[in-house]
């Protein structure tokens, strides 16, 4: 048994310990994973993290955890040969309202780490939230989002997803909902987008070159679609698609992208300490000294929304 600080100070060995198999470990994507699941061990502010008990049993590693304001989480962490999975629930302490009425609130946050077959890595995040807002004792307002990302064989990220859906009713007793259901609407409701319509707002950031990615940003609620190319941010590196310069909103500046010296393409790929990584970055590079685009010159398109 174990104590949070434990399981953060050697959660690579107690994940390998649930049964990772080793293409998983190895893969350079292993990293932003645990990565991820330890920042969300983090949020929950742990004041005493020596004093809360970790109970590990039937592969998997398990807390539960009130702050001194009275937010409670619970916190799973399970793993396979293939994948490594991870679940947080938060209840922030009820308040009363503006209207006299107590109000209620519950998060629940889960990401999945999958590697296929051809060495792909896909990290899932679900989110889903509740709340009694404006309800009475059997009814609540959920909501829910996904963000997907996908590493390619050499660990170099390809393609970030997110999408957003709209408030809905659900009914039942508040205190009886659990993470399954959640969670239930952003695990299913990718599948079959193309038969709902559900879906408020989707971006789409796929990579074109070692540090360009195309994004398609599609929001129901205004009617707008954004397609355009911007540049990745190099700060930490190339491997993530983090957009640049706060490119954060759609429609985003005018952009301009000029083609870089072969001196340049290498700097940038120098960054990168693992070989493996770098060398995925490399065939992004490819046709880069001549790459150029610029939002002015028509290939940047406004117009009314199809969420697809």
């Amino acid at each position: 048994m174990s104590n949070v600080r434990e399981l953060r100070k050697n959660l690579v060995d107690k994940v390998c310990e649930l049964g990772v198999g080793s293409a998983f470990v190895s893969h350079p994507a292993f990293i932003p994973t645990l990565s991820g699941i330890d920042g969300l061990i983090n949020n929950m502010n742990v004041s005493n993290p020596e004093s809360v008990h970790v109970r590990e049993h039937d592969g998997m590693i398990a807390f539960d955890y009130t702050d001194s304001a009275g937010d409670k989480y619970s916190f799973e962490l399970t793993a396979g040969e293939d994948f490594v999975k991870c679940v947080r629930v938060e209840e922030p302490h009820s308040y009363v309202g503006n209207s006299g009425s107590v109000v209620r609130v519950k998060h629940a946050i889960e990401k999945v780490a999958k590697v296929d077959d051809y060495g792909s890595v896909t990290i899932t995040t679900n989110f889903g939230s509740m709340d009694n807002v404006g309800c009475d004792n059997v009814h609540y307002n959920m909501s829910s989002s996904v963000e997907t990302c996908v590493y390619d064989r050499n660990g170099v990220m390809h393609e970030r997803e997110s999408r957003h859906y709209g408030s809905r009713l659900g009914n039942g007793y508040f205190h009886r909902v659990g993470a399954n259901e959640l969670l239930s609407y952003a695990r299913w409701a990718p599948q079959y987008d193309r038969w709902n319509n559900t879906v408020t707002s989707r971006t789409l950031l796929r990579r074109e070159k070692l540090d360009t990615a195309r994004v398609v940003y599609e929001d129901k609620t205004t009617r707008h679609t954004h397609y355009g190319v911007v540049p990745l941010d190099q700060q930490h590196g190339l491997r993530d698609m983090f957009i640049a310069n706060g490119y954060n909103t759609y429609p985003v500046p005018d952009v301009t992208i000029h083609p870089l010296m072969q001196s340049e393409v290498d700097a940038m790929i120098a960054r990168e300490a693992d070989e493996r990584v770098a060398n995925g970055l490399r065939e992004y590079a490819v046709g880069r000294t001549t790459y150029s685009y610029s939002s002015n010159n028509g290939n940047k398109t406004s117009v009314a929304v199809r969420v697809m």
